[in-house]
């Protein structure tokens, strides 16, 4: 029973909520990454971003979460999945959801995904 009880309360404290890692603010978002998450074979790594923003837009997105991938031997990234969100942090109900493979891009220095590549492609 004890054992029972000991389990139950350590699944109770365990975070249900993604562990968003801040990564930088705009004007009009503040850009996070779930670096805890990371998933990856080889070169290839995939990695939630999400971009909070500030005020909600016209449609009433208040955050957008999307899924990245990083070749990080060509210094390349694409979207896998893309979805609106009506509340912060991915939160409250999903205005829009789209799963896609987009064509590769580069990651120029300076700008985010080029900061995120240096979190997604460290060495494991």
């Amino acid at each position: 029973m004890r054992v029972v009880l000991a389990l139950s309360l350590m699944l109770a404290a365990a975070p249900l909520r993604a562990e968003w890692v801040k990564m930088g603010e705009t004007e009009a978002a503040v850009h996070y990454v779930e670096a805890a998450a990371i998933r990856g074979d080889g070169d290839l790594r995939r990695v939630w971003a999400m971009q909070d923003m500030r005020d909600a837009s016209p449609d009433g997105v208040r955050s957008i979460r999307a899924l990245q991938e990083y070749d990080c031997a060509q210094d390349r990234f694409r979207y896998l999945s893309v979805s609106a969100h009506s509340r912060p942090m991915a939160g409250g109900q999903v205005l829009a959801a789209h799963d896609l493979v987009d064509e590769w891009t580069g990651r120029p220095p300076g700008t985010r995904p080029s900061a995120i590549e240096k979190i997604v492609c460290a060495p494991i």
